[in-house]
């Protein structure tokens, strides 16, 4: 594995992949939280916010191009074995959510199910970048 080349595609994935994530809770989905109780915020605190989305997805896409790099072999080449790889990612990340639905006061069991696919979708697409930065050794 080559470690500078897998930690900057897990950059340009994670920056993709909050991009992503911007435009489904933001701009899709973002009418949806304004009815829910549980995610109403203070406006003050939303600039600090957004810097720790970015934080976290870079490192979330760090970690998953580690992993990424490390299995490199068993997924095919370019951004398809990368998408097979970001949904599957995607999809075990996601079922977390469920368990906010038991400590979070007012949150939404549906919406646990949208962030579910919001992750697949996100992690597909992070996972399609990786793909195409990190290539396959042949």
């Amino acid at each position: 594995m080559n470690w500078g080349r897998a930690i900057g595609a897990g950059l340009v994935a994670g920056f993709v992949q909050n991009v992503a994530n911007f435009v489904m809770h933001g701009l899709v989905l973002g009418g949806m939280y304004l009815d829910q109780p549980a995610f109403v915020q203070e406006p003050e605190n939303m600039a600090m916010q957004i810097v720790w989305f970015l934080v976290i997805a870079l490192v979330l896409g760090v970690v998953a191009s580690l992993m990424f790099a490390s299995s490199r072999g068993s997924w095919q080449p370019g951004a398809k074995g990368g998408l097979h790889f970001g949904v599957l990612l995607g999809t075990a990340i996601g079922f977390q959510q469920f368990y906010l639905t038991l400590v979070v006061n007012d949150f939404p069991y549906h919406v646990a199910w949208i962030w579910l696919g919001v992750d697949i979708i996100s992690f597909g697409v992070g996972g399609m970048v990786l793909g195409a930065v990190y290539k396959r050794a042949e």
